[in-house]
């Protein structure tokens, strides 16, 4: 079921004549965890802003539930956990415990129900001694833990995070993608920022990947890996640099062949068979070779250096 859809937004900030964001697209279901990504600068932030309506955009429209809420976001509101970078949906002289309280309240929650909210989602996170401490007193982990809790509060339909695992550890991250894989099968629909790669391939189920503010890249997570991983991609340490002979003998069997240090990175072409590439090799001074899986970094890497 179609939860958030966004539909050709465009935002030109006036003051500096940046248009920060160009005609972006998309549709966000209910139980999707969507990975937003894109480098520093390329309207991840403001894209989220004009969603949640904390800036007007110049073009398009913004419809939840199946409702146009892009001028009027009450609806969207009320059914949306939000955390913007910076841990901003606190107060930071109170405790976790009396921002449940407050938060809550203003999401139609009892105080003690939003109390045993406030506990459980401590306990998930292992910080339940905490919970009377001024959020001040915490550390800049223990912070992001509570301001996803705070967003996590009433139980939203959409969660909306922005970078959330800045100041985490391992433990705590694994803590939040197992959480998030649990509201997600609940049928909650979750869009991330992020630029933590690995988390963003490990957590969501699709991605978005926006540039100079243009949605560049737009796919399923599984079906873009397994399209990436077609072809066999070989890392390998030589004891030398090649000559231009053997550069020239290899890539007549192989395609994007790759050097760092004396270190290649070969895949194979559609048409060359493995043991062709395999025989290639036995013939040159191999120190070392190790077979790559690719990722999103790889994806990402593409888009962000092409040129326009």
């Amino acid at each position: 079921m179609n939860l958030l859809s966004v539909n050709h937004i465009s935002k030109t900030y006036r003051k500096t004549n940046k248009k920060a964001v160009c005609d972006v697209s998309f549709e966000l279901d209910a139980g999707d965890i969507v990975a937003f990504l894109g480098p520093n600068g390329a309207g991840k932030t403001t894209t989220l802003k004009m969603i949640l309506n904390l800036v007007s955009p110049d073009d398009g429209s913004v419809f939840f539930d199946g409702k146009d809420v892009t001028r009027n976001n009450l609806l969207l509101l009320k059914n949306t956990g939000v955390l913007l970078e910076g841990s901003r949906n606190m107060f930071w002289a109170l405790s976790p415990m009396e921002n449940f309280v407050y938060w809550g309240s203003q999401r139609g929650l009892t105080r003690e129900e939003a109390k045993k909210r406030g506990e459980d989602l401590l306990k998930t996170f292992d910080l339940l001694d905490k919970k009377h401490t001024s959020i001040t007193m915490l550390s800049r982990g223990m912070q992001q833990i509570v301001g996803i809790c705070c967003a996590m509060i009433a139980k939203p339909k959409l969660l909306i995070l922005d970078e959330p695992t800045l100041g985490l550890d391992i433990n705590a991250t694994q803590t939040m993608i197992k959480s998030l894989r649990v509201l997600s099968k609940s049928g909650v629909g979750i869009l991330i920022t992020t630029h933590q790669l690995d988390f963003a391939q490990e957590v969501a189920n699709k991605i978005l990947l926006i540039k100079q503010g243009k949605l560049v890249f737009s796919d399923n997570v599984k079906d873009s890996l397994e399209r990436l991983n077609k072809r066999t991609v070989f890392e390998v340490s030589f004891s030398r640099t090649l000559t231009a002979k053997e550069t020239e003998k290899l890539l007549t069997h192989c395609e994007d062949l790759e050097e760092t240090n004396k270190v290649y990175r070969i895949s194979n072409g559609e048409k060359t068979k493995l043991s062709e590439m395999l025989k290639i090799l036995s013939e040159l001074p191999v120190v070392k070779v190790k077979n790559v899986t690719r990722g999103l970094d790889e994806i990402f890497k593409y888009y962000v250096r092409r040129k326009e």
